[in-house]
């Protein structure tokens, strides 16, 4: 264990975590953590990753008896390893914002890679995630199997259900996660530090995702616990970040149940330095008005594209559209803003700057529910759930499908059913008919199969997002409706 130590602390000091002079500090401040007596004089090794080092002293600690052997208790303690060597929140702000005097790119460049470095970002976690593309009508789609958060093993389910429960910090997105040290219930928050960043004088966070589902994956969130709510300040606060961060895109998701984030109870956005399929959606119809160029893609959610070079107008526009789409109801194509009192359209909105001109996007979304659909009309259909049944949010409505880890095992059955003949497990019985379907194409074999499975996991992916298009792409009568209506709103 001594050996991990001195190679931990040789990839802090060579990452930037800690300087030559904390040395003897640090070194003594983990030796009493865990346990460990002086004496020793050791040649460090290089690592590449805090894990390199993290998971043979936390496998020794086991062994000692120490830790219980459940990954919650794992990752907790290492937390707090890693946390004995990062800055305070005002030091790591200090920098970021003596760095950001020079550019916005010089200090997220750095605060990205500090957040690797201090073992928040687990990026050996990330690095496990399986991730491919499919070919669609349209574009490319980009596919990802979560991987990197591991399932919970059943000691920690034991462990969680074992935790008294509390309300502090009340959600996940809450400030007070800052430097939280975990519990059997939730993941430890020691290394987490945010970026202050005021906008129209309150305090809203930056910080960036331990389990990264895209480059720079960043979330900044409202120092106020209050549900999320769209509307003419979410759109000035996407831009004012689109200004400050001026290589990231923002977006929200959208405010209602069914249609809406994880989170629907604290007020945040997503951005960071990615391009997703939707940016590069082709046209189906476009219309200049004024000093705004409109564009509704040719995307499986119906979306309408803004672009123009004044802010202010960007914005009016879009709360225009917004407004319009509260209130719009259409019978014949089973669209409709209200049941009684139960509003049912909000809007999943996406700002980018490009030189001097923005864009926003303008994905519509409405969270009708049925007897034939009791989970959303215009959410991911039972004949898919096998693949994906979750709610479709920001992330996923441009172009890029996180889908669940247990795919992995169960394609991997499936691709034994078609190999082999195995019969499939229990767990993968929902996937017989999507299999058979695969079995009777005549272009697979052993030497393509993986690439078949993929492709086919992607057509149902393309399948889920044209569910939760609420004006369908093939139906023209439902296009045609979209473009009359957006022409009226946009032009009058």
């Amino acid at each position: 264990m001594h050996q991990h130590v001195e190679n931990l602390l040789h990839f802090a000091e060579k990452s930037g975590l800690i300087q030559a002079r904390d040395y003897h500090y640090i070194k003594n401040q983990l030796y009493h953590m865990l346990h460990l007596e002086h004496g020793y004089s050791l040649k460090p090794v290089s690592i590449s990753h805090p894990s390199e080092a993290l998971n043979p002293i936390l496998d020794e600690l086991e062994k000692l008896g120490q830790l219980d052997g459940s990954q919650i208790t794992r990752d907790l303690f290492d937390a707090k390893i890693m946390n004995v060597m990062a800055m305070k929140p005002s030091d790591v702000e200090y920098i970021f914002f003596k760095l950001f005097m020079e550019s916005s790119r010089k200090a997220t460049d750095w605060f990205y890679q500090y957040m690797q470095n201090v073992n928040y970002i687990r990026m050996d976690r990330v690095q496990k995630n399986r991730s491919f593309h499919v070919q669609s009508s349209y574009g490319k789609l980009d596919i990802t199997i979560n991987l990197s958060k591991p399932e919970k093993d059943p000691k920690s389910i034991i462990l969680a259900s074992q935790q008294e429960s509390t309300s502090y910090p009340k959600c996940l997105l809450c400030i007070e996660n800052e430097g939280f040290t975990g519990d059997y219930t939730r993941d430890s928050r020691d290394q987490l530090r945010l970026i202050e960043v005021d906008i129209e004088k309150e305090r809203w966070y930056f910080q960036y995702s331990p389990y990264i589902y895209y480059n720079e994956h960043a979330i900044v969130l409202s120092e106020h616990h209050r549900p999320m709510k769209i509307d003419k300040k979410t759109f000035e606060n996407l831009f004012y970040l689109c200004r400050f961060f001026n290589d990231y895109f923002f977006g929200s998701n959208a405010d209602l149940p069914i249609v809406g984030g994880s989170i629907l109870s604290h007020d945040h956005y997503q951005g960071g330095r990615h391009h997703f399929p939707i940016e590069k959606a082709k046209t189906y119809r476009s219309w200049l008005h004024e000093d705004i160029q409109y564009t509704i893609l040719k995307w499986p959610l119906s979306t309408l594209r803004m672009t123009g070079k004044v802010e202010y107008r960007l914005i009016s526009m879009a709360m225009q559209v917004l407004n319009s789409w509260q209130n719009y109801t259409n019978e014949s194509l089973n669209i409709r803003s209200h049941t009684d009192d139960t509003p049912h359209h909000t809007v999943t909105p996406i700002v980018r700057k490009h030189g001097g001109e923005f864009t926003i996007d303008l994905i519509f979304r409405d969270n009708q529910t049925s007897k034939r659909y009791p989970l959303g009309i215009f959410h991911p259909h039972e004949d898919k759930w096998h693949i994906k049944k979750e709610n479709i949010g920001l992330i996923e409505a441009m172009g890029l499908g996180i889908l669940p880890g247990r795919l992995d095992q169960e394609m991997n059955d499936v691709k034994s059913y078609l190999l082999e003949g195995q019969p499939l497990p229990e767990r993968s019985l929902k996937h017989q008919a999507f299999a058979d379907q695969i079995k009777s194409q005549p272009s697979w074999d052993s030497t393509n199969i993986d690439h078949i499975i993929e492709d086919a996991i992607g057509k149902v992916f393309v399948g889920v997002l044209e569910d939760c298009g609420v004006f369908k792409q093939h139906d023209q009568q439902s296009m045609d409706a979209m473009t009359s209506w957006l022409k009226d709103v946009t032009t009058s």
